[in-house]
């Protein structure tokens, strides 16, 4: 089957996938429009076979929603301090793909499931998207796949022999482990391995969790209150324009105050004692050192590094008893996995961890694998490195080392704190960095986009933004500076990642703490400003999607009818 009187191709029907096909359906509502998704239902990780008990949102209600569709229905009295469970958000988004209509279709008649893309290739100005039951053809593609689609499970030596059960946390909520087993080992130290940790030693098994020594340690854990009264709660704090001023963020407008804060000796001093408050808010409650967790190794769970670098994904303590649990029942380990055999985990230091079963909760791959290597690299996506062998990529990839390197001197010029960060691990690198401009688009063709690329907090309200942006870019209604001027703003943006954030920023996409001052950045390039609140609120307000909700409309408004349907 070949289907090519499209519009445009939407790649996964996750969080970014859905409010792509929204926003462009928004402005563009009789256009054919197709959203590939490779599972057997829309979500991603909020989809239904993806979904556990455990597993709860890092955002409060009022602000893991869309603006156009409120998220009700949950009594407060079933939520941890306006945090939910998952499985809200998953019916959440299959009302919306419900709920919205355009031009007699709604959004999941546009959906086509158990669709995963095998290879995506341009040819004759036309994109090419080959899965296992057709090909797809439009002039357009939205790459909204995100970073967790593909699993990323580590070699380690005598994996093949392993006899018991061995699963990525992907499929942990299809898992019968704790059914079947008495032992698990955990590995990886995300949040996602603290859920698994979590669940399985409620569940009575005996846990094993292990991080890796050389790796970037485990995550810390937020409390879900605000120590801060006039917020409700602790993500409505941090999601303010004032905090957006703190965290040394090249997203930030450079006025007086932040040079003050970041260039004035005094007012370094101020910074360091506001993060010393957050980091005691933060390490304290959970007494690293607490004498019933010493012969478990409670302590192995401390972070490495204060809360500023940020140099692994944080979580929220949704549970009253999670660092009870963790102390008594989780067995903790801080060193590296040399070997498996086949019913036991050997650790470098010579332990030996008898199992039945082994969960990866190790992360995601963040290269697609139908993009070529050679198309990946031109636009602007990790390639691996061996790949540089090629005359071409070597040249590009020396000039791009050169752009990086000049703009390093500049980003330590404004922010100079970051020429001195802590001891830290530096993760091996074997692909090149994202190269996208504003992290969403190819420097050198605009006919495609990669949405949800980005590590940060908060993506339904990332994902808005990114859609609206990306939507512009492909229509042609906003103004794009020229391809060398390009490179050098993704220069800079990849010498300040680098710096900001030392084990993680190379990768090109982490912008953990940034948010507020990146979604910012794209609304006011579009000529937007429907989404700020005016006067000093301002500053102090949280950033909510209802303040997003009138922005499609000045959008339209602004472009006047250009890039609409009769003009395309």
């Amino acid at each position: 089957m070949v289907m090519d009187k499209l519009d445009v191709i939407i790649i996964g029907a996750g969080v970014y996938g859905i409010q792509a096909a929204r926003t462009y359906l928004e402005l563009h509502p009789t256009h054919n429009i197709i959203m590939l998704e490779a599972d057997s239902c829309p979500g991603g990780p909020w989809g239904a076979d993806r979904v556990y008990k455990n597993f709860w949102t890092q955002t409060p209600l009022g602000m893991f929603e869309f603006s156009d569709k409120k998220l009700d229905g949950i009594d407060v009295k079933d939520t941890y301090h306006t945090y939910f469970q998952a499985k809200h958000f998953t019916k959440y988004l299959d009302d919306y793909l419900d709920g919205h209509v355009y031009d007699g279709k709604t959004l999941r008649q546009r959906l086509v499931l158990n669709a995963r893309v095998e290879k995506l290739w341009k040819e004759d100005d036309i994109w090419h998207a080959k899965t296992s039951s057709g090909e797809y053809r439009a002039p357009k593609v939205i790459d909204a796949s995100g970073l967790t689609s593909a699993p990323n499970i580590p070699r380690i030596s005598g994996a093949n022999t392993f006899k018991g059960k061995m699963i990525h946390h992907k499929e942990f909520s299809r898992s019968d482990i704790p059914q079947t087993c008495k032992t698990c080992v955990i590995v990886g130290g995300a949040k996602s391995a603290s859920d698994v940790a979590y669940s399985y030693a409620k569940a009575g098994l005996e846990v094993h969790w292990v991080i890796r020594k050389s790796g970037n340690g485990p995550a810390a854990y937020f409390p879900p209150q605000s120590p801060i009264s006039y917020y409700s709660n602790s993500n409505a704090a941090f999601h303010t324009r004032l905090m957006a001023n703190i965290i040394a963020c090249i997203f930030t407008p450079e006025t007086w105050f932040t040079r003050f804060l970041h260039q004035n000796a005094l007012g370094r001093g101020c910074l360091n004692f506001m993060w010393s408050k957050f980091e005691s808010e933060v390490y304290g409650p959970a007494n690293y050192n607490r004498a019933d967790g010493k012969a478990n190794g409670f302590a192995n769970l401390k972070p490495d590094v204060g809360m500023f670098w940020q140099m692994d994904s944080t979580g929220l303590r949704h549970h009253d008893d999670l660092y009870d649990t963790f102390a008594e029942k989780v067995k903790i380990y801080r060193q590296d996995i040399s070997e498996l055999t086949t019913d036991s985990v050997i650790l470098a230091d010579g332990t030996s961890i008898d199992t039945d079963a082994i969960v990866y909760a190790t992360g995601w791959l963040e290269s697609p694998s139908y993009l070529s290597p050679s198309l990946a690299h031109t636009l602007g996506l990790p390639a691996p490195k061996s790949s540089f062998s090629d005359p071409t990529l070597a040249k590009a990839e020396q000039r791009w080392s050169t752009l990086v390197s000049a703009a390093d001197t500049t980003i330590l010029a404004r922010y100079p704190i970051l020429s001195s960060p802590p001891p830290h691990f530096s993760r091996p690198h074997p692909e090149s960095p994202f190269r996208l401009y504003k992290a969403l688009l190819p420097i050198t063709d605009h006919s495609i986009v990669f949405l949800g690329r980005i590590m940060l907090a908060n993506h339904t309200y990332s994902a808005e933004v990114q859609a609206l942006y990306a939507v512009a870019a492909l229509d042609g209604t906003i103004t794009l500076p020229d391809e060398e001027t390009m490179r050098k703003e993704v220069a800079t943006t990849l010498a300040w990642q680098k710096r900001r954030y030392p084990s993680r920023g190379e990768a090109g996409n982490w912008f953990f703490y940034d948010v507020v001052p990146y979604t910012d950045m794209m609304i006011g390039e579009l000529g937007l400003k429907s989404n700020r609140v005016g006067g000093w609120r301002d500053w102090v307000a949280p950033t909510l999607p209802e303040n997003l909700k009138g922005l499609v409309g000045e959008y339209k408004g602004r472009v006047g009818g250009k890039g609409k349907d009769k003009e395309d």
